[in-house]
């Protein structure tokens, strides 16, 4: 159990694990920031808050899709090696 806890510690601490998880975590604020204009403000009555709003969220999922993906490869190629 130790190995596999020396492992993960190991991956936490490169580069672009801390990579990845800064753009997650950017992701997710930029879909929230878009949902939270969509939904509460003014924007939506204009076209240019229109395409504020789709470019906000666009962001957020170009950020966050890749994000986890590279997460995940990078968490099962370690979890691989002996």
């Amino acid at each position: 159990m130790s190995e596999a806890r020396d492992n993960l510690e190991r991956v936490q601490h490169s580069a672009i694990f801390r990579w990845a998880q800064l753009a997650q975590w950017f992701g997710l604020a930029a879909l929230l920031v878009a949902v939270l204009l969509g939904f509460f403000s003014e924007l939506t009555q204009t076209p240019r808050g229109i395409t504020l709003i789709a470019l906000l969220g666009m962001l957020g999922l170009l950020a966050l899709v890749p994000a986890r993906f590279i997460l995940t490869l990078h968490l099962m190629k370690r979890e691989q090696k002996p």
